[in-house]
């Protein structure tokens, strides 16, 4: 039996990869460690964090996923970049690799890469709000050159869903790598008649918006808080790891505080293997 990282990836995707993956079959009888050909371990034995942090634009979600590339257990860090806004790693964590999605092939490339030999502890995707769209972009452009009667800005549920299948195989599929996964966001918020923000979700369409959230272990609210010092007022970043009834995040190591200051890579992954105390760092 023979599949490839593109099967895995894009099933409906005819173009042949170049880097053929064997997947063994699995063994006629079960022994002590295999279950229909997988290895068994024990609850969280591989030691890997996978987070979605989400929230507006400039609250530092990629400088928190970027500080990774200095906590030696999550180093060699590789970040997929879907937004461009790669710049607020420069000055402190540019060890961080970068690589540019600039075609859903391309990212069908990445990860067959990735899948065959990965070098690196930590993936970044940044972000899925713009890797949705992005999916949707190359869905449309297809369906418009099949039908060029199409209008490539009103997609059909069947669009919807074709693009919502592929961004859920990525995730899943990045998620499942024997390396640490974060992934960012944009939040989106639901107004009531009064335009009272009732809910923050990570800023994905329909059904995606609670799906993802739950294939990660920590799904972080990250925002900016003005608090005043003495008779000065400053802006701290904060992140929620515990939800409320507005705000979806949670934490299934159940190790971290329920909200985090300036919080930083090294004292997540500390808080989580036992090393630390739950004290923050700077990110911003």
């Amino acid at each position: 039996m023979t599949t490839t990282a593109r099967d895995l990836l894009s099933p409906d995707v005819t173009e042949p990869t170049s880097t053929p993956v064997e997947v063994p079959d699995p063994p006629s009888k079960l022994t002590a460690n295999t279950v229909g050909g997988l290895k068994v371990t024990g609850p969280a034995s591989e030691g890997y964090i996978n987070i979605l942090l989400y929230g507006e634009s400039g609250v530092t979600k990629t400088r928190t996923a970027g500080s990774a590339s200095v906590v030696p257990e999550m180093s060699p860090v590789l970040l997929i970049d879907f937004e461009g806004g790669t710049l607020s790693l420069a000055d402190d964590y540019d060890r961080v690799e970068v690589v540019r999605a600039k075609t859903w092939k391309k990212v069908d490339e990445i990860y067959g890469e990735l899948y065959n030999k990965n070098p690196y502890r930590t993936i970044i995707l940044d972000s899925l709000t713009e890797t949705q769209k992005f999916c949707m972009q190359e869905v449309m452009r297809e369906v418009v050159r099949t039908n060029p009667e199409r209008d490539p800005d009103i997609a059909s549920m069947r669009e919807w869903g074709k693009s919502g299948e592929q961004v859920t195989r990525l995730v899943r599929a990045l998620r499942d790598l024997p390396c640490n996964t974060i992934f960012t966001a944009l939040v989106h918020e639901t107004t009531n008649d009064s335009g009272i923000v009732t809910k923050q979700r990570p800023g994905l369409p329909g059904q995606l918006r609670g799906s993802v959230p739950g294939y990660m272990d920590i799904v972080a609210y990250m925002y900016k808080k003005e608090v005043k010092v003495g008779n000065a007022s400053t802006n701290k970043v904060l992140m929620l790891t515990q939800g409320t009834e507005k705000t979806l995040a949670k934490d299934r190591s159940g190790k971290l505080p329920a909200v985090m200051e300036a919080p930083v890579m090294q004292v997540i992954y500390d808080t989580i293997h036992g090393n630390g105390n739950g004290e923050t760092g700077n990110a911003a």
